[in-house]
């Protein structure tokens, strides 16, 4: 989060190009585009679900999913497996997830497939939140691992979903770089030993020489998990439809255009009318999960929650590189910026993910700051991931590629916030423009705004949101069994945060108050 804002300030970028950036985080985001690109995480698509739709799209709806990413995924499981159960068969389904494209076509399906926290933003979330603020969000960040790979062992998606524990390498280049870093897992270590039992510093001669970093200055290792996305989540809801074929109904190719309070029939507990091309629903309650576009249907998000494009590809590895996809998984850190790295198993290629480029893309990544679309790549960041891993690597070590090296290039959208937390929760008025109701009444929320980071952060996010539904409304509720003691209270929707989690309006005033 701190090199948007430092892009965003820095007086050696003109005022104008700074200023036409936030011009596009405070912009309509739209819907998502019709015409992506290919991302690599797609290319099979789900034979049941990728395209589910309904002969007949149901009139009404308990809960309104938008979103059938990660998010919106384990808002759907959290609301169905944690429900109180009705004696008689329901009139209308209890969930309906609404996609504009193929099911999990967004982020989810593009991004770099990491489950991992590096523990190196410590320093920064103690100097904003303080230290047990600090420790909470870590907590939660790393929780993860442990609740992604648990439920993909509940569902028998571990070796389809390829989601494995490894060690992250997070190698740094730069020597100033790596002093910081040092001092920032050893306060981390000092925090929070427990959890980072598995944590270590490595550098000089001290980092093995099968790593194959030559240029090293020293590295962070711990735990993390590598999953491919798609299998992940179309895995799950597949399960999902098959147990609870009444109860779950998933509508691909059906954008949500927009949102109205009910005036139709007499039924007042079904507060919202969700308008689609294919009809409207009526639903009690409507949960945002749709990230970078977020702002779209909730306008007064703009400049809370804004899009950010980012770019991922697929490479063959060099005929020397020793295989390392059930190990490793890497984040390369330079003077400017990152990229992030994961390595498939052997019986997929051992196809190299690599994502990133951001601060090589056009005026150092400013340019892609409130892109909404992944229907482009950006050239830049493109030059710079296609022959970045031989130079990581050194060439002695990576050997030559047999045909193209790069399999496939894609783009995806990141949905950022201004403060850097997750937006989770209740979506007052005074956003939506529209009333929110308790208990019975229903409402509008939020999960959203992971800014970069979704996999250690949209699984329980989206468990939060749904455990909120279930206890806000008396229709739905098994209170006993839920309760929220796992969200870090800064993540939560307030008052306060809507007035005080918004990008100044103009570049001149970010400069100044530098």
């Amino acid at each position: 989060m701190s090199f948007v804002q430092h892009l965003l300030s820095n007086p050696a970028i003109p005022a104008a190009d700074r200023q036409k950036a936030l011009d596009r985080a405070f912009s309509d985001p739209g819907l998502p585009t019709a015409n992506p690109t290919s991302s690599f995480w797609l290319r099979s698509p789900h034979p049941d679900i990728a395209n589910s739709q309904s002969a007949e799209l149901s009139q009404e709806a308990e809960v309104v999913i938008i979103g059938s990413g990660v998010t919106g995924t384990s808002i759907a499981r959290t609301l169905l497996t944690s429900r109180k159960l009705a004696g008689e068969t329901p009139s209308r389904p209890a969930v309906v997830i609404l996609e504009a494209r193929d099911v999990c076509s967004g982020a989810t399906g593009r991004n770099g497939g990491h489950i991992l926290d590096t523990g190196e933003e410590f320093a920064d979330l103690e100097a904003l939140h303080g230290v047990d603020a600090a420790k909470t969000i870590m907590k939660f960040r790393l929780a993860h691992l442990g609740e992604m790979l648990r439920v993909a062992e509940e569902y028998g998606l571990t070796e389809h979903s390829q989601a494995r524990k490894v060690q992250f390498l997070s190698v740094h280049f730069h020597e100033e770089g790596w002093r910081d870093t040092k001092r920032c897992i050893e306060r981390l270590k000092e925090c929070l030993p427990e959890e980072t039992r598995e944590w270590e510093l490595l550098e000089g001669e001290d980092i093995p020489s099968e790593l194959c970093l030559p240029s090293a200055r020293g590295l962070v290792a711990g735990p993390a998990g590598a999953i491919w996305p798609y299998r992940f989540v179309t895995g799950v809801l597949a399960h999902l439809k098959e147990e609870f074929p009444q109860d779950l109904s998933i509508e691909t190719n059906t954008p949500v255009t927009g949102i109205e309070e009910n005036t139709i029939g007499n039924n007042n507990s079904l507060r919202y009318l969700v308008q689609t091309p294919r009809g409207p629903i009526r639903a009690r309650h409507v949960i945002h999960c749709t990230n970078a576009h977020a702002s779209h249907l909730v306008p007064g998000l703009r400049g809370r929650i804004y899009p950010i494009r980012g770019q991922m590809s697929a490479q063959q590895p060099g005929n020397k590189f020793p295989f390392h996809g059930t190990e490793h998984s890497w984040i390369f850190n330079y003077e400017r910026g990152f990229d992030y790295l994961t390595q498939l198993p052997a019986d997929t290629g051992k196809m190299m993910m690599l994502g990133g480029g951001y601060a090589q893309g056009e005026q150092g990544g400013l340019a892609d700051i409130g892109i909404s679309t992944d229907s482009e790549l950006s050239l830049y960041a493109d030059i710079h991931l296609s022959g970045a891993l031989s130079a990581v690597f050194g060439r002695n070590n990576w050997g030559d590629v047999s045909g193209p090296n790069v399999e496939s290039m894609w783009t995806g959208n990141m949905g950022f916030s201004a403060d850097g937390v997750p937006w989770v929760g209740r979506l007052p008025a005074s956003l939506t423009g529209r009333r929110q109701g308790e208990g019975s009444g229903g409402s509008e929320w939020i999960s959203a705004a992971f800014s970069g980071e979704g996999m250690v952060h949209a699984w329980l996010c989206g468990k939060t949101v749904g455990t909120m539904v279930l206890l806000d409304d008396d229709n739905l509720a098994e209170s006993e069994s839920a309760g929220l003691d796992w969200i870090p209270p800064q993540m939560l929707v307030t008052d306060e945060r809507v007035k005080e989690a918004i990008l100044p309006r103009h570049a001149e005033f970010m400069t100044s108050h530098l």
